[in-house]
């Protein structure tokens, strides 16, 4: 359905892209806030968006004056139109913009995306294929479901406020529960309804993404990365890295 041309993951760039066009092209902006311009429409896109833009569509991009940012890029060409029965939100000549409700599920993909892609290893074409395709159902299911009321959807954006700055310590279902004022068998079912996801989950997801940011950009050790972020197991720290991302930290360069 889809060939992929190159995926791509900046980091604090120092340049810009002019206006043309290229293939079709799928953005997360996994940190800061970036400035696109799509057929002279301007965006400013921020931390846990998703951008699609159709190769049919000029775009240029640049960094906000004085601010860095992170994303992740993925360029390619649709074989043909998205089958109408399953991402019938997807248009190829239409721009869509969404900012996804379980942000570091979202970057954990485009992450071992990747990751696939710049490893070759054996049928990484395939897998790419494969998460890219995941990327998109997720984005049309959302685009297509109905929502969680916006008193409960306010509780788990506290809840997960909450993880996001206290993700390195041993949060407990009982203490999300305690911050809800809910029970503890409530908060799971409340937070999943959603997110999508459990939170226990969703904070091995942001363990794993930050995890994956400090392999890349420091010179902590496995070790050092798996004490600091609260698993005192490093065995089982690997285990849950390969689990989400497909390969060992060892092996991430």
């Amino acid at each position: 359905m889809l060939n992929i041309e190159g995926v791509y993951h900046d980091v604090h760039p120092k340049w810009s892209i002019g206006k043309g066009r290229g293939c079709d092209t799928l953005v997360y902006v996994s940190d800061g806030k970036v400035l696109y311009c799509v057929n002279n429409e301007r965006l400013e896109l921020e931390k846990g968006e998703v951008l699609y833009i159709p190769s049919s569509m000029e775009r240029a991009w640049m960094s906000q004056p004085g601010k860095l940012h992170q994303k992740y890029t993925i360029n390619f060409i649709w074989e043909e139109q998205p089958p109408e029965n399953t991402l019938h939100i997807i248009k190829k000549d239409e721009m869509l913009r969404i900012k996804p409700r379980n942000a570091p599920y979202y970057k954990q993909r485009f992450a071992n995306l990747f990751i696939q892609w710049l490893g070759k290893r054996s049928y990484f074409e395939l897998m790419a294929k494969f998460l890219l395709s995941e990327l998109f159902i997720l984005i049309a299911q959302e685009s297509t479901e109905h929502r969680a009321s916006p008193s409960k959807e306010r509780l788990v954006w506290n809840i997960q406020d909450y993880m996001l700055h206290n993700y390195r310590k041993n949060i407990t279902i009982e203490e999300l529960a305690s911050l809800a004022e809910i029970s503890p068998n409530y908060v799971t079912v409340l937070f999943k309804s959603v997110v999508g996801t459990t939170p226990i989950q969703y904070l091995h997801q942001i363990r794993i993404n930050t995890a994956l940011d400090l392999l890349k950009n420091t010179q902590m050790t496995v070790g050092d990365i798996a004490e600091y972020l609260g698993y005192c197991d490093q065995a089982y720290f690997n285990r849950i890295f390969k689990k989400w991302m497909g390969i060992a930290p060892s092996h991430v360069k």
